[in-house]
């Protein structure tokens, strides 16, 4: 029989809690035992036989940051991050959501994300053959920086956009440094441009949380495919030697990010600068005037609160404007830009991490349709579902399949009403699970539940109601992948 639910949620926690120790890091030591043939196992087995071999192994007792790991290793070496950050390189870049829908979902459900993310990877590996033969090479050890001079070198490299240069270097910070201080670079480069509509700060996000969770074994793959990523200007020159557009933000935002705010900017603390103020400027503006009214809102002494509130209502805004992938990616990436912001220390990079997420919100907003033909963020207008609140949630998932925006309106209803938040989000979860089209789903669905629980009535309620726009619902078909799932797992 497969883990029983305390005994699952157990040995992720664990292997969380001691995966984040310095100490065990340093030591060389992981959580959980290191399976090399797990690895083999996602990246050469059949597609069509691969669940029936994972469920087997399930029932024999493998713990699941294990097969995560695995997982995660695989994508890395098989699926090519360059030069296209997206597409079948999702395999990889959805595992943290996969991860916590997995943690926080119905526990019915507690091994089939983990089951549909091998097998996309079985789907992105098929991609990937019909565009060439790839995979991930062994280190070039002559080449890893030793010492002191691995972060040097690593900057470096990424300032010059040398994708070997930084393969290596990383290796070398990985064996050197602490996780958090080489994750203090590394979030600095995810941040620096939108190309691949956010994908780069996404993946550096989606690493550093995985790596809280699977065993160090697999770490130096991730690590080295993410800074692959990271390396993407297809179709353009060397970003080191030319002044392209999508550098411009940055450069600016360096700038700008450098001088102390005059006003006390504490996180959590209301500022006088009022969120429904900067979502205004964001809705507007340029990216050049985004990110200098954020600058202004810092100066005055908005909140790191009410400044994150502001840029949350603003991707829910786009997703208001036109549900889309385009919308879904500025939720995604103003999520992950928040992650990183919460992990680095340094005030300056703090400050550029809020500056770009204002800049990359209007550019989001450029790839859009032109046009509103539905109600902002700020302007939705509640209603209310008949019954008690299991029916109103029942009622609401399944207008998702026939009217958003009024799906949305009853979300914000039962919201503003008293209606309870965790099952709401748990059987958003479980159709996330259920009845997912693709990974953009689990991106979005856990994107938005994190972004909302940082925000302050009323932002919360609405950003929430916003997210309906993009949710599965009852009425969409089951996924295949997860059917067959079900039935193997019994």
């Amino acid at each position: 029989m497969p883990l029983d639910r305390r005994t699952f949620l157990k040995s992720a926690a664990s292997a969380t809690t001691a995966l984040g120790s310095r100490r065990l890091l340093a030591a060389g030591k992981a959580a959980v035992p290191a399976e090399p043939e797990l690895v083999r196992l996602v990246v050469e087995a059949d597609r069509a036989r691969l669940l029936e071999h994972l469920v087997g192994r399930i029932r024999a007792g493998l713990e699941y940051p294990s097969l995560l790991g695995a997982v995660a290793e695989a994508a890395a070496r098989a699926v090519q991050p360059y030069p296209n950050v997206g597409y079948k390189y999702h395999a990889f870049m959805v595992l943290q959501a996969v991860n916590l829908c997995t943690l926080h979902g119905r526990p019915e459900n507690r091994w089939l994300p983990i089951l549909w993310a091998a097998d996309v990877v079985k789907v992105s590996q098929a991609a990937e053959r019909r565009q060439g033969s790839w995979s991930l090479g062994p280190v070039v050890e002559r080449r890893v920086p030793r010492g002191d001079q691995a972060e040097r070198a690593f900057v470096q490299a990424m300032d010059q956009w040398d994708p070997e240069a930084a393969d290596a270097a990383v290796v070398g910070m990985l064996r050197t440094l602490p996780r958090e201080r080489m994750f203090e670079t590394v979030f600095r480069y995810g941040a620096r441009d939108l190309r691949s509509i956010g994908h780069k700060t996404i993946t550096v996000a989606n690493c550093h949380r995985l790596m809280r969770v699977v065993g160090a074994e697999h770490f130096e793959p991730m690590l080295r495919s993410l800074v692959l990523a990271l390396q993407n200007h297809e179709g353009e020159p060397n970003p080191a030697g030319a002044d392209l557009v999508p550098d411009r933000p940055w450069r600016r935002n360096l700038l700008l990010s450098k001088q102390r705010p005059s006003g006390d900017q504490k996180q959590g603390a209301r500022g006088t600068y009022e969120a429904a103020a900067l979502l205004g400027k964001l809705r507007v503006g340029s990216e050049e005037q985004a990110s200098r009214a954020m600058r202004e809102a810092m100066d005055r002494g908005a909140s790191a609160a009410e400044l994150w509130t502001a840029i949350f209502a603003a991707a829910g805004d786009l997703m208001c404007q036109q549900a889309g992938i385009i919308s879904v990616h500025a939720n995604t990436t103003s999520n992950a830009l928040y992650y990183a912001y919460r992990q680095v220390a340094d005030p300056a990079m703090r400050r550029l991490l809020l500056l770009q997420a204002a800049a990359f919100l209007p550019m989001f907003r450029g790839l859009l349709d032109a046009g509103r033909p539905n109600p902002g963020i700020d302007t939705l207008e509640a209603m209310r579902a008949p019954g008690d609140e299991a029916a109103q949630l029942d009622d609401i998932f399944a207008e998702i399949g026939t009217d958003r925006v009024a799906a949305a309106r009853k979300t914000l209803g039962y919201l503003q009403s008293g209606g309870a938040e965790a099952p709401f989000m748990r059987l958003a979860r479980h159709y996330t699970v259920d009845r997912n089209v693709g990974y953009h789903d689990y991106k979005f669905t856990e994107a938005a539940f994190e972004s909302a629980a940082t925000m302050r009535s009323p932002w919360r309620e609405r950003y929430l109601a916003s997210a309906v726009l993009y949710l599965n619902g009852s009425n969409d078909k089951p996924n295949p992948t997860v059917a067959r799932a079900r039935v193997l797992l019994g």
